[in-house]
Order: C-alpha cells, then structure tokens, then sequence
C-alpha cells in the first residue's frame, strides 16, 4: 500500500509546468494575470521574473493545453510566448 507521501510525490508528477516569455513589466500586471490564470480550473500556481529579461512566468497546472494559457494572458493585452527547453 502507499503511503500519503508517495501518493504526493505521484500527484505532483502528473502537474505540468509551462514556461512563458512575456512582456509583464510590474507586480501589478503580473496580479492581474495572475488572477485571471487563477480561476481557471486546473492552475494550481504561477510566477513571475520581473528581473529576467524575458519576464519569464511559470505556471504550474494539470489538465489545461498550453493554449488556454496563452490566450487568456493574451486577453489581458501581453504578449505571452512559450519558451524552449
């Protein structure tokens, strides 16, 4: 039988994180989107770089296509480009 942590540790693998280069230029743009992506269900958590120079923001989810996530910072009015390996 497994244990709690093991199952944990399983869950968490199947979560996906997406990696996006964006032109998100302040906390509070970065709320904005933030809370948007939130509502989603399936977003579990997302973050953002403002010190990096492609603004990068990583957000974690399970079950939402990648382009769910792009049109919905890209309603918002930024860009939003997912970034290679």
């Amino acid at each position: 039988m497994q244990s709690l942590r093991e199952h944990e540790s399983i869950v968490e693998d199947l979560k996906d994180l997406f990696i996006f280069r964006t032109n998100l230029n302040s906390r509070h743009n970065y709320a904005i989107v933030e809370g948007s992506l939130l509502q989603h269900r399936g977003v579990h958590a997302c973050t953002i770089d403002l010190e990096d120079c492609d603004k990068v923001l990583r957000v974690e989810s399970e079950n939402i296509p990648i382009s769910v996530i792009v049109e919905e910072v890209v309603k918002l009015g930024f860009i939003c480009e997912e970034l290679a390996d």
